[in-house]
């Protein structure tokens, strides 16, 4: 049995903790703490936030030798060990560790050590010196007050934790019980509604796949702020960040943008449970948490969950197939928009996720595609497809039920490239053709054709002038694009992204630049000024960069018809692919 005795110090942001352990060898001492996270791929260095520690063994110090930025190593004097450590932890999000006087969050990969050779052993937590009045809320099991045991390492960091003061609301389906518990600061909120959408969502997704579900109980984890959102997906919990605005008010009648986006992360991170918690690459069978493990497949288990997401809103019926429209015109757009869409294909974005689209820079939208946003719009043209050509018979339902079905009876994880062999194999389809168009070429996905197998025409409009932002709906006459992103400020705008080919790259303006007039007149209100000039019109701009003052010349140009619009053209081949 491993021992984690955790002792909260709030107003120092700090976690103080002792490992404790028995061992039967004479090998040396091996500890190491992941450089990541299951489901965020990126390298963190979550050691980085390690101030001290060092080590006991039969009572006495013992000397831990630092090998490498998250490695330590001793020499086998005894065979009780304690090893006491501190972590800062201020890091608000769903992957980290955070610590305050209000609450307490922790993800247990960049928190608990781990002894190597001992991962299959029972791991315990028990807190002490909580402050008054703090809950603690986990899906991992209890074994006593404050105290949590897990039969191995792997499990011990797939649950995490929140501590502090909260509401839990409760409900069940599938006959499956499930609490979220909501932390933050929150106004009032219509909790019937909440807890009837959500279940609606869970239900939906339970009838979805073969029986068991993957969980016996399930906790979402739910802390509401400012300006936050985010969530990492775990075996029967997960961890949400979302705006306090987003709950739901009581006198709500139509789900505004705000709660539909958290029921979509809700959504999300739910079907996660099924697909990567449960089918996986194999490369990450197991995982490898000191470094990156790298594939290509990213797209079918980001993209694929991305789909379903808001799929689930709609077939549930907590929004209509016109509001589930308007989400999917929003993220055709915003792949239209992108110019990495022309230079990086699907399977290169799952690849190089660890170091292109987890470590995003002005140059992104111009060298990078989304494997949610494509590989979303990738598993809608699928899905229509296999329900095309099969004649209704066989949908991307069919492929996720199968898969899942295999993971339950043999526990492998999907190779490379093996993932598109089973889904022909399932449907019995000869999809090569659209795979190799859409995992590893940058040609347009056959978004127009197999929409209109569902009853739904695409349309593209040039979109409104506004910073890059759209909704994807509105008709709006052709306008000029300036071909950059910026942000408003008092009397100046700064850019912040420039696009291949646009205005702004034409004239040499540059990410930073901060523009200080047009034609003489102050950028007060960039958005409502930018429309009154002529496609063609050249501007005379000024402009700071790194607190020297330049001027240039630039020449509006057309937008590109790159908004997507979309039209129910069938109702009836609409609600067969949404199932309402």
């Amino acid at each position: 049995m491993l021992r984690y005795t955790i002792v909260p110090v709030p107003a120092a942001h700090l976690w103080r903790i002792c490992l404790s352990f028995y061992r039967k060898d004479n090998k040396p001492l091996q500890i190491k703490l992941p450089n990541w996270v299951p489901g965020s791929y990126l390298i963190r260095d979550f050691s980085r936030h390690i101030i001290s520690i060092d080590a006991l063994s039969d009572g006495r110090p013992a000397v831990l030798e630092q090998i490498s930025k998250n490695e330590w190593t001793a020499e086998c004097r005894g065979k009780e060990w304690q090893i006491h450590y501190t972590v800062y932890a201020f890091d608000l999000s769903v992957r980290g560790s955070f610590l305050s006087t209000e609450r307490g969050f922790f993800d247990g990969a960049c928190l608990l050590l781990n002894i190597v050779g001992l991962e299959n052993q029972p791991h315990q937590i028990a807190f002490e010196g909580l402050p008054e009045g703090w809950q603690i809320a986990t899906s991992m099991p209890g074994a006593g007050k404050h105290i949590f045991q897990t039969a191995s390492y792997a499990a011990l960091i797939d649950h995490p934790f929140e501590l502090g003061t909260f509401e839990t609301l409760h409900f069940e389906a599938g006959s499956i019980p499930h609490r979220i518990v909501l932390s933050g600061r929150y106004r009032d909120f219509d909790r019937p509604r909440l807890l009837e959408d959500i279940q609606r969502i869970c239900t939906a997704q339970q009838n979805m796949f073969p029986s068991p579900a993957p969980f016996q109980e399930y906790l979402f984890l739910l802390h509401v702020g400012d300006d936050i959102y985010g969530g990492l997906e775990h075996i029967s919990s997960t961890a949400l960040l979302a705006g306090r605005n987003s709950l739901p008010a009581r006198n709500m009648i139509e789900p505004n943008d705000a709660y539909i986006q958290l029921l979509g992360l809700f959504s999300h991170e739910y079907f996660h449970a099924w697909n990567v918690k449960s089918i996986k690459p194999a490369a990450f069978l197991p995982y490898r948490l000191d470094s990156e493990s790298y594939t290509e497949q990213l797209w079918a288990f980001e993209g694929i969950t991305s789909y379903y997401d808001d799929l689930f809103l709609v077939r549930s019926g907590v929004i209509a197939p016109e509001a589930y429209l308007k989400l999917l015109a929003q993220t055709i757009t915003r792949v239209q928009q992108g110019k990495g869409r022309l230079k990086q294909t699907l399977a290169q974005s799952s690849f190089t996720a660890w170091n292109k689209f987890y470590k995003p820079n002005e140059n992104s939208p111009n060298a990078i595609v989304s494997y949610y946003q494509k590989g979303a719009l990738a598993a809608l043209c699928l899905d229509l497809q296999i329900r095309s050509k099969s004649a209704g018979k066989h949908s991307l339902d069919t492929v996720m039920q199968t898969l899942y079905r295999n993971w339950c009876e043999n526990g492998k994880g999907i190779k490379e490239r093996q993932w598109q062999v089973y889904c022909q194999e399932i449907t019995g389809l000869d999809l090569s053709s659209f795979f190799q168009t859409a995992l590893y070429s940058t040609d347009n996905l056959p978004l127009q054709n197999s929409l209109e197998t569902a009853g739904v025409k695409l349309q593209w409009q040039a979109a409104p002038c506004n910073g890059g932002r759209t909704d994807g709906t509105e008709t709006t006459l052709p306008a000029g694009d300036l071909g950059a992103r910026f942000k408003q400020n008092a009397h100046s705008i700064t850019l912040t992204h420039v696009f291949n080919g646009g205005s702004a790259e034409q004239a040499a303006l540059c990410p930073k630049d901060t523009i200080i007039a047009v034609n003489g007149f102050a950028c007060t209100a960039f958005e409502q000024q930018w429309p009154q000039f002529e496609i063609g019109e050249t501007l005379h701009i000024h402009y700071f960069r790194h607190g020297v003052l330049h001027e240039t010349d630039l020449t509006v140009q057309a937008a590109e018809a790159d908004t997507a619009v979309l039209e129910i053209t069938d109702r009836y081949l609409l609600k067969q692919w949404l199932g309402v």
